[in-house]
């Protein structure tokens, strides 16, 4: 059985009989294209030339140049593709089942502090339109919690001013409500109905559009907090996804509790919410201190 071939019916099968959300489609669409292209590379044209041996000499390659968790997800996506292809080819034997997934690394999250965040957004000249439809962009990102893709996707019907709070459709098609924070729907509602009005080229239900009236992009707002970072003196490597880690900290900063985080951020696992734990162990040495230098400071007393 031809490779591409292959590819095309797994892809085909996860997006009409699985159901799985456009996101997670795409995502290992992208990772399948690198590993056929990594095994047309080596000659192979077949699925039943590729062996246990083949698929171990890619993941070595592709680790080389990628932290675990990307090895994991590659892992996840070509498991799946194998399983899929032998379950109904049984002429082709799935070579994969015996290779495990790769240790997480323990290195917590680059985040920013409380101070850089009232910098990033001071930094932003809001008589300027451009600026601030720039502004908004990173404030509904931090102050909601959201992932870039949940951001770009974002659409009016999702947004309910009245109530503060914006219904989510996040991994695995799984809705979550998320609150708004009040400064943040002011210059929403101002971008709305002045900014967006006047861009808007072509009736569209997404929230976000640029000045040509297209959608908001990844990439866009990648770049975005590229040079905002370089601008205001962060580290260069923050990014989106930073944003989201800033989120979680600073509510876990301010005695949100764990379950809390996990349902604003989306999470199925408490376990990958864990990360942020850290804090939580911050605040209960910090309380503990607190309380025995109280005891000191009454023994002194006496």
């Amino acid at each position: 059985m031809n490779i591409r071939e292959a590819v095309s019916d797994y892809l085909m099968n996860i997006e009409i009989v699985q159901n799985k959300s456009s996101n997670t489609v795409l995502a290992y669409q992208s990772d399948l294209q690198i590993y056929c292209s990594y095994l047309e590379q080596h000659g192979y044209k077949n699925m039943e030339q590729i062996d246990l041996l083949t698929v171990e000499h890619f993941l070595m390659e592709f680790m080389d140049t990628h932290v675990p968790s990307s090895g994991n997800r590659m892992l996840a996506a070509i498991r799946s593709f194998h399983e899929y292809t032998s379950m109904n080819h049984p002429a082709i034997k799935d070579p994969i089942s015996v290779i495990h997934g790769f240790q997480k690394s323990k290195k917590l999250p680059i985040y920013c502090t409380q101070k850089e965040i009232e910098k990033l957004f001071s930094s932003f000249d809001i008589k300027d339109e451009k600026q601030f439809y720039q502004k908004v962009i990173l404030e509904i990102l931090y102050s909601c919690g959201l992932r870039v893709s949940e951001l770009c996707s974002l659409e009016l019907h999702q947004i309910h001013f009245s109530e503060k709070i914006l219904r989510i459709l996040g991994k695995g098609d799984k809705e979550r409500i998320v609150p708004i924070a009040q400064p943040c729907i002011e210059d929403m509602l101002r971008y709305r109905d002045t900014i967006r009005e006047k861009w808007l080229k072509k009736r569209t239900n997404l929230f976000l559009i640029n000045q040509q009236g297209r959608p908001c992009t990844r990439q866009y707002v990648h770049n975005l907090i590229k040079q905002k970072a370089d601008e205001c003196g962060l580290n260069h490597k923050v990014s989106a996804h930073s944003l989201r880690h800033s989120f979680a900290t600073h509510l876990l900063e301010g005695n949100a509790d764990l379950r809390i985080v996990q349902e604003l951020l989306g999470h199925s696992d408490i376990q990958t919410t864990q990360i942020y734990t850290h804090i939580q162990n911050q605040r209960l040495t910090k309380a503990y201190d607190e309380y025995f230098n109280f005891l000191e400071e009454k023994e002194e007393e006496k």
